[in-house]
C-alpha cells in the first residue's frame, strides 16, 4: 500500500508539470480527431445521399406511372445513381405516402426510413444526421480534454476512467453471457456508470474554469470567486450537484422500454429537465441566502467592508458568483440530458410510425398557427345587444328598479354574444362544412421540403372516447381530400405537404362533417355536430432543430435561476437566513404557478368579500410574477414546440435586467442602512 500511495503521489505531482500537460493535450486531441474526423466525413456523405433520395421522391408521380414511384410502392425501394435504397418496413405502408393525386406527401419521412439501413452502428444517430453538430461535438471533446490537461487533472482523469471500467466489468460479463433480450439493460447500466464519472469530471472542470474566468483584479469578480469556492466547500451545495450527477444518467433505466419510443423520450425530457430546474433553483436560493446572511451573522463581512468595496459591488459580486455556480450545474446537467436523449433514440421503436413521430413530433422545434377566425363587426354587435335588451322585459325592469345598470347589462351581453359568435366559428353541423384559413405559414421553399402537421382534437355529442366518428379534410388548392376517423377528445396529427401552402403563406383547409362509404362510393352526414377549442386545431411547421431549441430552453432556465439568485441575495440583506429562504421560495412558487392562476381567475367568480380578497391576492400574484412562469421550457420541449429567440431575450430583459435591478435596489436600500459593525462584546 505504501508503494501504491507513493506512486500515486508522484503521478499526481507529474500531471502538474508542463510536459505532461502538453503531452496529454496532444494525445487527447489526436484521439478525439481519430474518431470524429471519419464520423463527420461519413455524416456529410450520408446527408448527401438523403438529399438525392428526397429529391427523387419529391418529384415522383404515381398517377403517371413513373418508375421511382412504382418501385417505391411495390418494392419499398428507390434507385438513385444505380444504387438501390430500401427498408422492409416500407413494404406494407409505402402506398400511404402518396395522396389521391399520386404525389408523395411525406418525402422526408420516407427518405428517413429508406436510408436508415445505411446507418453505421459506430456513429450516433444525432452525429450522422447533423454534420454541423458532429463538428461541434468534435470541438467540444477537444476543448474538454484540453481543460483536463491544462488544469493538471490528466492522471485523475485516467484513474477515473480505470475506476469506471472496473465498475462496469460485472455488467460486461453479464451482457456477454446473456442473450440479446437481457443484454440491453446491462449496457444502459454501463452507460449510466460512465455518465456519472464523465459528469463528475465535467463539473470539476467547469468549476475550475469559472474560477479562472472570475480571477480578474476587480472587487466584483473577487467576491464572485469567493462565492464559487464557498459553494464547493459547503456540503449543501455539493449535495445538490451530486444528486443531479447521479440521478440524471440513471433515469432512463427506470423508463419502461415497452412503451412507444416517443413517450419514453418525452417522459425523460419532462422528468430530467424539471428535476434539474427544481434542484438548481433550491440550490440558488439556499446558497444566495446563506452566503450573505451567514457572513453578516458570523461577522465575516467585516473583513470585506473594511476594504474599499462598495456595498452595491458586494451584492453584485455575490449575484455573479451564484450565477456562475448555477451555470456550471445547469451546463453539466444539460450535457447529461442531451446525451441521454440521443442514447434513448437508439432504443427500438414500436413501428415505423413511432420512429417517425420521434423525429417529426418530439425531437424537433415546431411553431403553430391557429386559423383566422372572423370577428363580429362592432355595428352588428351593437345591434344584437340593443335588440336583446329591448326584447328582454325582465332585464329592462331590473334596470328600471336599479338592480343593475345599462352599462353593466350591455357589458354582460357583449361577452355572451361574443362568446357565442366565437363558438359558432368552431362548430360544424352534420353534413355541413367550413373552410378555415391559416396565415403566416412559411412559404413552400422556406420549409426545405418538410411536411406540415395539422393537429386536431375534436368534440362531438357526449365526446365518448370509445366511439369513432368521421370527418373529411379537403384542401381546396389541389382538390384533394382525406377521409378521417377521429376519437373525441383525443388529439391526432395529419401530414400536409408543404406545396399546399400558397406563396403568400396561407393554407386553406375545409372540414366537412361527413363520412365516405367506400363500398357504395357515397358520402353520408355525421351523427353529431363537430366542434373544437381554438387552440386545438392548428398547423404545425418546422422552425429549427431540437439541438438549438434545447439550447434556448437551457438559457431560459438559467435566466430564471439568475433571478432567484439575486432575489435570495437581496432578501438576505435585511432578513435572517430562514426568513429570507421562506420569502424567496414563496416568490419562486408564486411565479411558477402564475400562469395557472391566470387560467383559474378567468373561471373564478367571487360571491362574497372574503372570496374577493382571495381573488385580489391571486390577481396581484399573477400580474407581478406571471412572466416568471409564462415560458415552461420542459413542457415546450416535450411537445416539440419552438422557443423563439425573441422570447429568450424577453426573459433576459425582464428577469435579468428589470426584476434583478428592482431586487438589487431593494436589497441595497436595506443593506446601506444596516449597521454591520455593531458588536456586543461576546463571541
Amino acid at each position: 500500500m505504501g508503494l501504491l500511495s507513493e506512486t500515486n503521489r508522484r503521478l499526481v505531482d507529474l500531471q502538474k508539470s508542463k510536459r505532461f500537460r502538453i503531452a496529454f493535450v496532444v494525445v487527447g486531441v489526436l484521439a478525439a480527431s481519430a474518431y470524429f474526423l471519419p464520423a463527420v466525413i461519413k455524416s456529410y456523405q450520408f446527408n448527401s445521399i438523403g438529399q438525392r433520395v428526397f429529391q427523387v421522391l419529391r418529384e415522383a408521380d404515381l398517377s403517371k406511372g413513373e418508375t421511382a414511384a412504382v418501385q417505391f410502392v411495390e418494392e419499398g425501394t428507390v434507385t438513385v445513381a444505380g444504387v438501390t435504397y430500401g427498408d422492409p418496413r416500407l413494404t406494407g405502408i409505402a402506398p400511404s405516402f402518396f395522396d389521391e393525386s399520386g404525389r408523395c406527401i411525406a418525402p422526408v419521412d420516407a427518405t428517413t426510413i429508406l436510408i436508415s439501413s445505411m446507418r453505421p452502428e459506430w456513429i450516433p444517430g444525432f452525429v450522422l444526421e447533423s454534420p454541423g453538430l458532429g463538428v461541434a461535438l468534435w470541438l467540444g471533446a477537444v476543448f474538454w480534454l484540453a481543460l483536463v490537461g491544462v488544469f493538471g487533472l490528466g492522471w485523475n482523469f485516467l484513474l477515473l476512467c480505470l475506476g469506471s471500467f472496473l465498475l462496469t466489468i460485472p455488467f460486461w460479463i453479464k451482457s456477454a453471457l446473456a442473450d440479446s433480450i437481457t443484454a440491453p439493460p446491462d449496457f444502459e447500466t454501463i452507460f449510466a456508470i460512465i455518465g456519472i464519472s464523465f459528469l463528475a469530471m465535467t463539473f470539476a472542470l467547469l468549476t475550475r474554469l469559472a474560477l479562472v474566468l472570475l480571477s480578474a483584479p476587480h472587487p466584483v469578480f473577487a467576491i464572485a470567486q469567493s462565492v464559487v469556492r464557498e459553494a464547493v466547500r459547503q456540503r449543501v451545495s455539493v449535495v445538490f450537484v451530486i444528486v443531479l450527477v447521479v440521478i440524471l444518467p440513471l433515469i432512463p433505466s427506470f423508463i419502461d422500454d415497452s412503451e412507444p419510443l416517443r413517450y419514453q423520450i418525452q417522459s425523460y425530457l419532462s422528468r430530467s429537465i424539471s428535476l434539474t430546474y427544481v434542484i438548481l433553483a433550491c440550490m440558488s436560493v439556499v446558497l444566495g441566502c446563506s452566503t450573505v446572511a451567514f457572513e453578516i451573522r458570523d461577522r465575516q463581512i467585516w473583513q470585506v467592508m473594511t476594504k474599499p468595496v462598495h456595498r452595491f459591488k458586494y451584492l453584485i459580486g455575490k449575484w455573479v458568483g451564484i450565477m456562475a455556480v448555477s451555470g456550471v450545474g445547469l451546463f453539466t446537467a444539460s450535457t447529461a440530458i442531451f446525451i441521454s436523449v440521443e442514447v434513448l433514440k437508439t432504443r427500438p421503436a414500436l413501428d415505423e410510425l413511432d420512429d417517425l413521430a420521434v423525429r417529426t413530433e418530439v425531437l424537433t422545434a415546431r411553431a403553430g398557427k391557429v386559423a383566422d377566425y372572423e370577428r363580429i363587426p362592432p355595428s352588428q354587435l351593437r345591434e344584437i345587444v340593443d335588440g336583446q335588451i329591448d326584447a328582454d322585459v325582465e332585464l329592462s325592469q331590473r334596470i328600471d328598479r336599479g338592480e343593475t345598470t345599462l352599462i353593466r347589462a350591455r357589458a354582460d351581453l357583449v361577452r355572451e354574444v361574443t362568446k357565442e359568435f366565437d363558438a359558432d366559428q368552431r362548430k360544424i353541423p352534420p353534413g355541413a362544412s367550413k373552410t378555415l384559413t391559416f396565415s403566416g405559414l412559411p412559404r413552400p421553399d422556406g420549409q426545405g421540403g418538410k411536411e406540415l402537421r395539422l393537429r386536431y382534437l375534436f368534440h362531438c355529442g357526449s365526446s365518448d372516447t370509445h366511439e369513432v366518428h368521421p370527418v373529411i379534410v379537403r384542401f381546396p388548392k389541389d382538390q384533394t381530400w382525406i377521409d378521417l376517423q377521429y376519437v373525441p377528445t383525443v388529439g391526432a396529427f395529419l401530414s400536409v405537404p408543404a406545396e399546399l401552402v400558397s406563396e403568400d403563406g396561407t393554407l386553406e383547409v375545409e372540414l366537412i362533417n361527413s363520412g365516405f362509404n367506400a363500398d357504395t362510393n357515397t358520402f353520408f352526414p355525421a351523427e353529431y355536430s363537430l366542434f373544437w377549442d381554438k387552440d386545438k386545431l392548428e398547423v404545425l411547421y418546422h422552425v429549427s432543430d431540437f439541438e438549438i431549441n434545447f439550447l434556448r430552453a437551457v438559457l431560459v432556465d438559467w435566466f430564471k435561476l439568475a433571478f432567484l439568485g439575486v432575489l435570495a441575495v437581496s432578501t438576505a440583506c435585511f432578513l435572517s437566513f430562514p426568513v429570507a429562504c421562506l420569502l424567496s421560495f414563496a416568490i419562486f412558487i408564486g411565479g411558477s404557478i402564475g400562469p395557472y392562476l391566470g387560467i383559474s381567475l378567468t373561471q373564478y367568480y367571487p360571491t362574497n368579500f372574503a372570496e374577493q380578497v382571495v381573488a385580489g391576492i391571486a390577481f396581484l400574484v399573477h400580474t407581478l410574477l406571471n412572466r416568471f412562469g409564462e415560458i415552461q421550457p420542459a413542457q415546450m420541449l416535450v411537445e416539440g414546440r419552438v422557443i423563439p429567440w425573441s422570447e429568450v431575450w424577453l426573459e433576459f430583459f425582464w428577469l435579468v435586467v428589470v426584476w434583478a435591478f428592482i431586487s438589487l435596489l431593494v436589497g441595497f436600500t436595506a443593506f446601506s442602512r444596516k449597521e454591520l459593525a455593531i458588536y456586543s462584546g461576546q463571541g
